[in-house]
Protein backbone atom coordinates (compact mmCIF):
# COMPACT_ATOMS: atom_id res chain seq x y z
CA UNK A 1 0.00 0.00 0.00
CA UNK A 2 2.72 2.52 0.72
CA UNK A 3 4.51 1.54 -2.41
CA UNK A 4 0.95 2.67 -4.44
CA UNK A 5 1.21 6.23 -2.01
CA UNK A 6 4.48 6.50 -3.37
CA UNK A 7 4.17 6.09 -6.87
CA UNK A 8 0.77 8.12 -6.98
CA UNK A 9 2.58 11.06 -5.10
CA UNK A 10 5.81 10.49 -7.54
CA UNK A 11 3.42 10.61 -10.56
CA UNK A 12 1.67 13.61 -9.73
CA UNK A 13 4.94 15.60 -8.60
CA UNK A 14 5.97 14.96 -12.17
CA UNK A 15 2.98 16.04 -14.30
CA UNK A 16 2.72 19.38 -11.59
CA UNK A 17 6.16 19.86 -12.83
CA UNK A 18 5.61 19.24 -16.55
CA UNK A 19 2.96 21.40 -16.91
CA UNK A 20 5.06 24.05 -15.08
CA UNK A 21 7.38 24.37 -17.08
CA UNK A 22 5.38 23.83 -19.92
CA UNK A 23 2.48 26.07 -19.91
CA UNK A 24 3.53 28.40 -16.66
CA UNK A 25 1.94 28.94 -13.58
CA UNK A 26 3.64 32.15 -12.42
CA UNK A 27 3.49 36.10 -13.65
CA UNK A 28 7.29 37.29 -14.45
CA UNK A 29 8.65 39.27 -11.45
CA UNK A 30 9.27 42.00 -13.61
CA UNK A 31 6.57 42.41 -15.52
CA UNK A 32 4.77 45.39 -14.33
CA UNK A 33 8.05 47.16 -15.06
CA UNK A 34 8.82 46.23 -18.89
CA UNK A 35 6.00 48.27 -20.55
CA UNK A 36 7.45 51.54 -19.14
CA UNK A 37 10.92 50.52 -21.53
CA UNK A 38 8.38 49.02 -24.06
CA UNK A 39 7.41 52.50 -24.63
CA UNK A 40 10.48 53.99 -24.49
CA UNK A 41 11.50 51.82 -27.49
CA UNK A 42 8.24 51.71 -29.26
CA UNK A 43 9.11 55.60 -29.39
CA UNK A 44 12.45 55.21 -31.17
CA UNK A 45 12.56 51.84 -32.68
CA UNK A 46 10.47 51.46 -35.56
CA UNK A 47 8.07 47.91 -35.28
CA UNK A 48 5.59 45.75 -37.26
CA UNK A 49 3.02 43.65 -35.99
CA UNK A 50 3.57 40.50 -36.91
CA UNK A 51 1.04 37.30 -36.59
CA UNK A 52 3.08 33.88 -35.79
CA UNK A 53 2.57 31.57 -38.29
CA UNK A 54 3.47 27.52 -38.02
CA UNK A 55 7.58 27.23 -38.22
CA UNK A 56 8.23 30.90 -37.09
CA UNK A 57 10.74 32.28 -34.93
CA UNK A 58 11.63 35.60 -33.46
CA UNK A 59 15.05 35.47 -35.95
CA UNK A 60 13.01 34.33 -39.04
CA UNK A 61 10.21 36.76 -38.92
CA UNK A 62 13.00 39.71 -38.42
CA UNK A 63 15.28 38.65 -41.52
CA UNK A 64 12.07 38.44 -43.60
CA UNK A 65 10.90 42.29 -42.22
CA UNK A 66 14.45 42.91 -42.71
CA UNK A 67 15.29 41.83 -45.99
CA UNK A 68 19.25 43.53 -46.05
CA UNK A 69 21.62 41.70 -43.95
CA UNK A 70 21.78 43.09 -40.76
CA UNK A 71 24.92 43.88 -38.74
CA UNK A 72 23.42 43.76 -35.37
CA UNK A 73 24.00 40.72 -33.16
CA UNK A 74 21.29 38.28 -32.38
CA UNK A 75 21.40 39.48 -28.46
CA UNK A 76 20.43 42.90 -29.38
CA UNK A 77 17.63 41.42 -31.64
CA UNK A 78 16.23 39.76 -28.58
CA UNK A 79 16.27 42.63 -25.97
CA UNK A 80 14.52 44.86 -29.08
CA UNK A 81 12.19 41.81 -29.10
CA UNK A 82 11.13 41.73 -25.60
CA UNK A 83 10.78 45.39 -25.53
CA UNK A 84 8.33 45.82 -27.67
CA UNK A 85 6.36 43.12 -26.53
CA UNK A 86 6.20 44.12 -22.71
CA UNK A 87 9.29 41.59 -21.51
CA UNK A 88 8.50 38.47 -23.50
CA UNK A 89 10.80 36.40 -24.19
CA UNK A 90 11.64 34.95 -27.98
CA UNK A 91 10.91 31.42 -26.64
CA UNK A 92 7.60 31.83 -25.54
CA UNK A 93 6.09 33.03 -28.97
CA UNK A 94 2.80 31.25 -29.63
CA UNK A 95 1.18 30.44 -33.18
CA UNK A 96 -1.77 32.62 -33.80
CA UNK A 97 -0.63 35.36 -31.74
CA UNK A 98 0.67 38.79 -33.01
CA UNK A 99 4.05 40.17 -31.43
CA UNK A 100 5.79 43.12 -32.47
CA UNK A 101 8.95 43.15 -34.41
CA UNK A 102 11.70 45.40 -34.68
CA UNK A 103 12.15 46.98 -38.60
CA UNK A 104 15.45 48.54 -38.45
CA UNK A 105 16.80 51.40 -41.08
CA UNK A 106 19.69 49.67 -43.93
CA UNK A 107 23.13 50.96 -43.27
Amino acid sequence: MKKFIYICLTLVIVYTIAYDLKVGTLQPYNQKAAPVAAISIQNSTPYQKVKISSGDTVLSVIERLNPSSLSKPIPDLTKDFQRLNHGIRPESIQVGKSYNFPVYKKN
